[in-house]
C-alpha cells in the first residue's frame, strides 16, 4: 500500500490537481492521472483507488471527490463515476469521515480501519500537499478484509508445511546421529562379545582365546569421548576461528577496493560521478546499440553565468553554485547516473523508469531551474541558472556519441535562446 501511494504521488502534478480541486474543474492532466490510476486499479489486487477531500467532521460528515479510480469492466458499467466535486455524504458516517480527515492533517502516510457503504477495508492515506507545502486532498488506497485474511491464511499454511518440513528433516539427522554415536559403537561391541564367544565354545585351548576389544571401555569410554569431543570442539573453535578472521580480512579487503572504485569514479566536488564512469558507461551503451537491445536518452546540461559568479563572488561560490545545481539535478532525476564532465557541464543518462517518463523529467528539469532561477530571494550563486537539451537513442544511432552530439546541440541552441531572452 505504502508503495503504490508513493508510486501514484510521484505521477500527480501537485499543483495542477491542487487547481483541479479549487475549481473543481479537470484539466489535461487530471485526466491522464485517471487513466494513470485506472491502469494501477486493473493491475494490482487492490479495492479502491482514490482521491477525495474531507470535510471537517465537526461540520459535516461530507467528502467531495476528486478521482475514483476503476477498471475496465468499472468503466464499462459506469463510464462516469464519480465526477470531480461530486459531494459524497450518504456512506460514511461521520467517525469514518474523521479518520479521513485527521489523516490528512498529518505529514506522512496513515493507516486504519474503515467500514463504509461499498464493504470493510483496510485504507492507506497520504496526504497531497502543492508546492507551497498545502496540503489539499487526501490520496488512499484500499484493501478488503477478505484479502488480507487470504494472505494471513496463505502464510500460515505455508510456515505450518515448512515447520513440518524441518521437523522431518531435524528427525532424520537426528537419527542418523543417533546411529553414528551411539548405536553403531555398541553393536561393535556386541560383535566382538560375539566373536570372542563363539571362539571360546567348547575350545580347550586357552591360547586360541584372544578377544579383540574395540576402542570402547565401559566406565572409560565416557571420560574418553569427553575428552575428544572437547578437543574437537577445541579444533573446531579455532578452525573456525581462522575462516572467520579470513573471511573478515576478504570483507575488509572488498570494502577497500569499493572504496577505491568510488573514488576513482566520483567527482570530488559534485560527488556525482566523473567523466571516467561516463567513458566506461559509454563503451557498456555501445555494445547494448550493437547488441540491438539499447533504449536510452542523453539530457546534457551546461551551467550559465559561472565565470560572472566566479569573478564576482569567487570561486567558493562557484563551487557551491556547481554543487548545488548538480545536487538539484540529482534530486529531479533520482534513478538516473549523472556525470560531470566537464568544468560546468553534466550529462544524465536516462534508462529503464527515468526512460519511461523522460519527456516529464526534461520538461520537470527545465521548468523548476526557471523558477530557481528567477527566485530573487536567494543569493546569486544559489540562483541556478542551466541550459538542457535532450536526444533519444534511434535506430540512426551508431554509438552513444551520436545520442551525445545531438542532445549537445540542443543544448547549445537553447543556452543561445537564454542568453537572447536576457538581453
Amino acid at each position: 500500500m505504502t508503495d503504490i501511494l508513493n508510486y501514484v504521488n510521484y505521477n500527480i502534478d501537485t499543483d495542477d490537481l491542487a487547481q483541479c480541486c479549487e475549481t473543481f474543474e479537470p484539466s489535461d492532466k487530471y485526466w491522464e492521472l485517471q487513466k494513470f490510476m485506472d491502469r494501477i486499479m486493473e493491475n494490482m489486487d487492490i479495492h479502491y483507488l482514490y482521491i477525495i477531500i474531507p470535510l471537517d467532521p465537526t461540520t459535516s460528515s461530507s467528502i467531495y471527490n476528486v478521482l475514483s479510480a476503476d477498471t475496465t469492466y468499472g468503466r464499462q458499467y459506469d463510464p462516469d463515476g464519480y465526477y470531480l466535486g461530486f459531494l459524497i455524504d450518504d456512506m460514511y458516517t461521520s467517525e469514518e469521515v474523521a479518520k479521513y480527515y485527521n489523516a490528512m492533517l498529518q505529514n506522512d502516510i496513515s493507516f486504519f480501519e474503515i467500514k463504509s457503504g461499498w464493504g470493510d477495508d483496510y485504507s492507506g492515506c497520504l496526504p497531497l500537499k502543492d508546492s507551497s507545502g498545502k496540503t489539499y486532498a487526501l490520496l488512499c488506497v484500499d484493501i478488503e478484509f477478505s484479502e488480507i485474511h487470504k494472505t494471513i491464511n496463505s502464510y500460515t499454511f505455508g510456515n505450518i508445511i515448512l515447520i513440518l518440513f524441518l521437523g522431518l528433516v531435524f528427525a532424520v539427522l537426528f537419527l542418523l546421529w543417533v546411529n553414528s554415536n551411539i548405536t553403531h559403537p555398541i553393536i561393535q561391541l556386541e560383535e566382538s562379545v560375539g566373536s570372542f564367544a563363539a571362539l571360546a565354545h567348547e575350545n580347550r585351548d586357552p591360547e586360541m582365546l584372544n578377544y579383540y576389544p574395540p576402542e570402547i571401555h565401559t566406565h572409560n569410554e565416557v571420560e574418553e569421548l569427553s575428552r575428544a569431543i572437547n578437543q574437537m570442539s577445541t579444533d573446531i573453535k579455532t578452525y573456525a576461528q581462522n575462516i572467520l578472521e579470513a573471511e573478515n580480512q576478504v570483507q575488509d579487503m572488498k570494502s577497500q577496493v569499493t572504496r577505491m572504485d568510488m573514488l576513482a569514479y566520483q567527482d570530488s566536488l559534485t560527488h556525482v560521478k566523473n567523466k571516467t564512469w561516463y567513458d566506461t558507461i559509454k563503451a557498456r551503451v555501445d555494445e547494448d546499440i550493437r547488441d540491438g537491445i539499447a533504449e536510452f536518452a542523453i539530457i546534457m546540461a551546461d551551467f550559465n553565468n559561472l565565470k560572472f559568479i566566479n569573478d564576482t563572488y569567487g570561486h567558493e561560490c562557484g563551487n557551491s553554485y556547481i554543487v548545488g545545481g548538480a545536487k538539484k539535478i540529482c534530486d529531479i532525476c533520482p534513478f538516473s547516473a549523472v556525470f560531470r564532465i566537464g568544468g560546468d557541464e553534466f550529462v544524465i543518462l536516462l534508462e529503464t523508469k527515468a526512460y519511461e517518463i523522460k519527456e516529464l523529467l526534461f520538461h520537470r528539469l527545465i521548468d523548476e531551474f526557471d523558477i530557481i532561477e528567477k527566485d530573487e530571494s536567494r543569493e546569486p550563486w544559489e540562483r541556478y541558472s542551466v541550459a538542457f537539451g535532450m536526444a533519444v537513442f534511434s535506430e540512426g544511432d551508431t554509438c552513444m556519441d551520436d545520442v551525445f552530439k545531438r542532445a549537445d546541440k540542443m543544448m547549445y541552441d537553447n543556452k543561445t535562446k537564454m542568453k537572447e531572452l536576457k538581453k
